[in-house]
């Protein structure tokens, strides 16, 4: 029996099982007559194939087969992979990103044991946080994780709009809810009382949960409080600050700014 479980004339005879006398088969390149291959169904051999020609005819054209079956399945990885970035929300510019930092490969690497632990990466404009979070976002929604990767700006305005259709509760636990979300830009998007109370909703009930969340800002950990209170509200900006130092360890980027440095 070959290695897909199909049997040979010789064997079928040989093991005394039922079957009619299988149709010729030649080889198209060579001629040769090809050996018969069966499944055994019910006792009974059907012949539904027949062995590889060695000549060379026959050989390159099941290599060109296993090309062609190579190409369409890298083909349906790279449609699986785009899909799979792009319902997470990553910038098609961050497709290719690498998290080229230690700190972030030491974090890929502990994070199914983490116990929900996230990152808070800060630094100037330009200085590469967005670029490191769309990398490790990108390697989560490859290797199959539910992920999220907004703007906190972004991520408030999906909820505002659906306000007139009543579907608010759904857009905030995409956020709350998904394995890891990435919150790009915190301290960016407006200060108000709706906004920082939506900000918390979400981080607090991460927190709850223990999913981690990796969450990039402009502000370093001591100023963000203050900067989520520009309007007056102290208390939840305190609340989000808490729940980041408490669930984030801190990464630091730097001033400068990548883009303009090349």
């Amino acid at each position: 029996m070959d290695r897909a479980g199909l049997i040979t004339l010789e064997q079928a005879r040989a093991a005394g099982l039922s079957f009619d006398e299988p149709e010729p088969r030649a080889c198209p390149h060579c001629g040769a007559a090809l050996d018969p291959l069966g499944a055994v169904l019910a006792g009974r051999v059907a012949w539904v194939s027949a062995a590889p020609c060695p000549c060379e005819g026959a050989a390159s054209e099941r290599e060109a087969e296993a090309r062609r079956r190579a190409a369409l399945a890298a083909k349906e990885e790279a449609a699986r992979r785009e899909k799979a970035l792009s319902r997470a929300g990553i910038p098609r510019r961050y497709w290719a990103a690498e998290a080229d930092r230690p700190e972030f490969a030491e974090y890929m690497a502990s994070f199914a044991g983490n116990g929900g632990a996230g990152l808070y990466i800060h630094g100037g404009v330009g200085a590469g946080k967005t670029h490191a979070a769309s990398a490790m976002a990108r390697l989560f929604a490859e290797a199959g994780y539910e992920v999220a990767f907004t703007t906190a700006k972004g991520m408030l305005e999906r909820v505002k709009a659906t306000f007139d259709e009543g579907g608010t509760e759904a857009a905030v636990a995409r956020y709350a809810k998904c394995d890891v979300l990435v919150l790009d830009d915190l301290g960016k998007e407006d200060a108000t009382e709706w906004s920082v109370g939506t900000v918390f909703s979400v981080l607090d009930a991460r927190y709850e949960d223990m999913r981690p969340t990796i969450v990039t800002s402009n502000y370093a950990p001591g100023a963000l409080a203050d900067r989520l209170a520009r309007r007056g509200e102290r208390v939840t900006a305190e609340a989000i600050a808490s729940r980041i130092s408490q669930t984030c360890r801190p990464v630091y980027l730097g001033g400068r700014d990548r883009r303009r440095l090349g």
